[in-house]
């Protein structure tokens, strides 16, 4: 096997690495992060090792995550990551943990070396409950997913749809569907927010991801009050190889 060989199935074998969460830093949470950012941490996440029983330093070069994620490697990107890593430490979130409302921190520490361009991150500590030793009430997926998606809402929503892939539906109240995913002052008009949120993200989780996404949806008088998402998996021999195709365009084009 030649080096370049062996550098394509490393890459290869990361994204197909395992993203597992708890389904309530899923579903209760009410965050707001870039694509880049979800794609960052969601990277982090997906090295811990589901035997772990704390959560330990992830250490990785920059050059390696930029191959993995299907971006460039420039000084620029250099700089975009290091912004986006100082954007994730000073961002905290809350979570609904029974009656009460708790404050979680996406990470505790993080360092980079400009010269082997190196990054360490420590995840935080609030984190552990909903990342280690899970039983039961998870949900898992393949990196590749995320990093094939471009919209944050895309990826904040596949990671929900996921969830409930189970149940093969999402059925959630129009007002609570735009608090999850940030919206809650914009796109007013249903059409206008279908047309330029909603739509979008299910046609990119269609094409690049391991779901197929459909929505229905009901009324209460005129209005538009639930959101109906019906969940399917893809199988089948030839869908899952025109997935992998399309995944593979759109990283490494």
């Amino acid at each position: 096997m030649t080096n370049e060989q062996h550098k394509k199935r490393e890459i290869e074998k990361n994204r197909t690495n395992l993203v597992v969460k708890d389904n309530r830093i899923i579903r209760n949470v009410r965050y707001s992060l870039s694509a880049q950012e979800q794609k960052l941490i969601i990277y982090a996440i997906s090295k811990v090792v589901a035997e772990d029983k704390e959560l330990k330093k992830i250490t990785f070069k920059l050059n390696d995550y930029f191959n993995i994620v299907g971006s460039t490697n420039s000084g620029k990107d250099y700089q975009r990551v290091k912004a986006t890593i100082r954007e994730l430490r000073n961002k905290s979130w809350w979570i609904k943990d029974g009656d009460k409302e708790v404050l979680f921190a996406w990470l505790d520490t993080a360092r980079v070396n400009p010269k082997t361009r190196e990054i360490e991150l420590t995840l935080s500590e609030s984190l552990k409950p909903y990342l280690i030793d899970l039983r039961q009430n998870f949900t898992k997926y393949e990196l590749i997913n995320v990093l094939c998606l471009r919209s944050k809402y895309s990826i904040r929503l596949y990671e929900i749809y996921k969830s409930y892939l189970w149940l093969s539906r999402w059925e959630v109240s129009l007002d609570e569907f735009r608090e999850i995913i940030d919206v809650k002052d914009r796109y007013l008009d249903f059409t206008e927010f279908k047309r330029n949120v909603i739509n979008p993200s299910i046609k990119e989780i269609n094409k690049y991801t391991d779901l197929t996404i459909s929505m229905e949806t009901l009324k209460s008088g005129r209005n538009i009050d639930k959101l109906i998402f019906n969940i399917v998996e893809k199988k089948g021999t030839q869908l899952v190889l025109d997935l992998f195709d399309e995944q593979d365009k759109r990283l490494d084009k």
